[in-house]
């Protein structure tokens, strides 16, 4: 019960932390933020929860464990979401996304400390065993796995696309044009690249099987790469646009992250 309670207040902590940071950068004004407060609440506990997790299942402390969270966050959370608003020139001036990369760039280096900081995974304990300093990662096989990877993202994208289009069409109409189907093949392949690269750091720092690692990523994709940062209140993008996109991708990222988490995932090594 103490561990539970332990646990909870860490949690709670740190969403309320997550909530003052979007304020202060920016990314929400404050009158924002009281009028959409339960789905901005519930968008930062979701954040917290998965990004919890994979610091609780890390053997890494410290340095070691705070890059790849600020390179998993700043990648996932930011980078592919709002390069892609930048690509289908939304009604998002550019000067705007780029602003919202900035600040999200900030977001990342400063709350993925404070979260290791709650967490107590600063400090290694003494008389620590790392076991997944003892991994090693054959440079090929990531090679050809990634490019796979990239391929599926890029089928899966265009299933789920095609799956929501009759209930997006309306509002994608509006737009002056959109880009021609090779561009958007290209654009997320390289999507689809990064969604690799930024994971790959953290399968190798979670002591955990296999398959609890494709979860994790998948949650990991579908939370920070879609639900989340879809639930924020925003002008560009009305509420039934935001929901239905929030399903698709929420799934389709899901799908892709169990993928990239099963085809990387490796065994815990275990103390000789």
């Amino acid at each position: 019960m103490k561990r539970i309670v332990d646990s909870v207040w860490r949690i709670v902590v740190a969403v309320i932390i997550l909530f003052v940071l979007h304020i202060l950068i920016g990314n929400i004004s404050l009158n924002e933020a009281l009028g959409g407060i339960g789905w901005i609440l519930l968008s930062c506990l979701l954040v917290v929860m998965v990004m919890t997790w994979i610091v609780m299942a890390s053997h890494a402390y410290g340095l070691r464990l705070v890059w790849p969270i600020v390179l998993m966050f700043f990648g996932i959370y930011v980078f592919n979401v709002h390069v892609e608003a930048l690509f289908f020139q939304l009604t998002i001036p550019q000067k705007e996304v780029f602003g919202m990369m900035l600040r999200g760039l900030l977001l990342s280096l400063v709350f993925s400390p404070i979260l290791l900081i709650l967490m107590d995974k600063v400090k290694q304990p003494a008389a620590f065993f790392d076991s997944t300093r003892k991994r090693r990662i054959s440079v090929v096989g990531s090679i050809w796995k990634t490019i796979v990877c990239m391929i599926i993202y890029v089928i899966i994208y265009f299933i789920a696309g095609a799956l929501v289009y009759p209930y997006i069409k309306d509002f994608y109409a509006e737009m002056a044009r959109m880009p021609a189907l090779q561009h958007i093949f290209i654009m997320q392949l390289l999507r689809g690249s990064v969604y690799v690269l930024v994971v790959i750091p953290i399968i190798r720092i979670v002591k955990i099987n296999k398959l609890a690692t494709a979860l994790m990523i998948g949650l990991l994709l579908s939370v920070l790469g879609g639900v989340a940062p879809l639930l924020f209140p925003n002008p560009y993008m009305p509420s039934p646009i935001r929901f239905v996109h929030g399903i698709e991708i929420g799934i389709s990222n899901f799908v892709f992250g169990f993928i990239i988490g099963s085809l990387f995932g490796m065994k815990p090594v275990k103390k000789i």
